[in-house]
């Protein structure tokens, strides 16, 4: 994501002064904090230390180098030794590492799905007493998406959220109205499936674009939205639960798109951004992270809250990325005081010191987030509100289980089948017989 200059600071210097006092005292920042896991606790005078962080950012390319910079001027005696891996190569290299018992890495990027198989794999440190005061510098659901029964096992670095964007002049070619921009006024899936096919008949090459066709996070919230599950139920999510008439209805919906030719079948996901900013879709949704390319774009956009379905409850994608710790690090006060720094100082030091950050995890991060100049326009400002109220408001975290990874793998297929023309029920009814096969090994 590109970064542009910032306005001015919405967050005073008194305001963020207290925030990070009252953490300290929350987090056990004296004599008396309580520790972590295994004893250790969040110490009130830095160590002298040097941590090794695995990273799926490069320290130039992505740049991290800023923030680290900015770490150690405020921590000088914890050396960090950075290092960052291809996001395809993560899981595998923290597998190999971890399982050698070393401490290397101490802390490292935890992809927030995975935190519960990382937990009961051994290879994340129980964080719960540590930061026992933190959770309300978080919003709800990125906190939560790093507990696993009832333990903090990682602090989230970053949140997302999803919006609809739309191409004021296709929609004025069309005779259309522009969507409301108040999250009390959304316009339905109904409306804008009409809307879409309007468009598109009246020159749009694309009706609507989902940001990421068949995929779990763009997608999970339409069932939810109707009254279903996040998909998997039963003792640690380990029963599929996406057979449901909910969820059939709304993956009827999704196949619909497609035989209407209101969605392009065979689209693939990193082509869907540079269609709509090259003014060939007359609406997507998509996450915050489409707002530098269309400031930077000719195309006349306007934005509103992602639709739901007549009758149904808003609900929104959301999760990014979080910070957990090696549990056989020989570090762990200096890796927490690293961690605290990275998503809670200051609303989050990986938020204020990285020049292109991504949508912050918590209040005073977001008003530091809120300051970059792309929210300065007209438009802008509405996405910040919307953002703003999605993230604390309508924000469904994806399924936390152990099974994450066959979960999310066999799912996407189906999302893909239905795309292509299968049928909805059918499809569902497949995945989720070789989801239950697939999990038996957990039970």
């Amino acid at each position: 994501m590109s970064v542009h200059l910032t306005r001015r600071r919405l967050v005073s210097g008194l305001a963020a002064a207290t925030a990070a006092a009252l953490l300290l005292t929350a987090c056990g920042g004296d004599d008396t904090a309580t520790g972590g896991g295994s004893g250790w606790s969040l110490p009130s005078t830095d160590p002298t230390a040097t941590i090794k962080v695995v990273s799926i950012l490069d320290l130039k390319t992505a740049n991290m180098q800023s923030v680290i910079d900015a770490f150690q001027k405020a921590h000088p005696t914890i050396k960090i030794d950075y290092q960052s891996v291809p996001f395809d190569n993560l899981n595998s290299t923290l597998d190999s590492r971890i399982a050698n018992k070393g401490g290397d890495p101490d802390v490292y990027w935890a992809d927030q799905p995975r935190v519960s198989a990382l937990a009961s794999r051994g290879m994340a440190e129980d964080l719960t007493k540590a930061f026992a005061g933190a959770k309300d510098q978080f919003d709800p659901t990125a906190y939560d998406a790093g507990v696993y029964q009832d333990k903090l096992w990682a602090l989230p670095i970053a949140n997302s959220t999803q919006l609809l964007y739309y191409n004021k002049a296709l929609l004025k070619k069309a005779g259309l109205a522009e969507p409301p921009a108040s999250t009390g006024q959304r316009m339905t899936w109904e409306k804008l499936t009409q809307d879409a096919a309007k468009a598109k008949a009246a020159g749009a090459k694309y009706g609507f674009l989902f940001g990421q066709f068949d995929r779990y996070y763009q997608l999970e919230p339409l069932p939810v939205q109707l009254g279903g599950t996040v998909g998997a139920s039963g003792d640690g999510n380990l029963t599929p639960d996406f057979t449901s008439e909910q969820w059939v209805k709304a993956f009827t919906w999704y196949g619909d798109l497609f035989k209407q030719g209101v969605a392009p079948k065979g689209m693939k996901s990193e082509e869907t951004d540079p269609a709509f900013v090259a003014g060939q879709a007359a609406y997507i949704v998509e996450g915050p992270w489409l707002i530098p390319q269309l400031g930077a774009s000719k195309v006349d956009w306007g934005v509103a809250p992602q639709p739901v379905f007549e009758g149904g409850k808003p609900a929104t994608p959301t999760g990014s990325w979080s910070l957990a710790m090696n549990p056989f690090s020989k570090n762990k006060e200096a890796a927490a005081i690293f961690l605290k720094w990275m998503t809670i100082d200051e609303g989050g030091g990986y938020i204020k010191y990285r020049s292109d950050p991504e949508l912050a995890a918590g209040p005073v991060g977001k008003k530091i987030y809120f300051d970059k100049s792309v929210f300065s326009s007209p438009e802008g400002k509405k996405a910040a509100t919307i953002i703003d109220f999605e993230t604390a408001n309508t924000a469904v975290n994806r399924v936390q289980t152990i099974g994450y990874i066959e979960f999310e793998t066999i799912l996407n297929q189906a999302f893909a089948d239905i795309r292509n023309g299968a049928d909805p029920k059918t499809a569902l009814d497949s995945a989720q017989t070789q989801l239950t096969t697939a999990w038996k090994k957990y039970k």
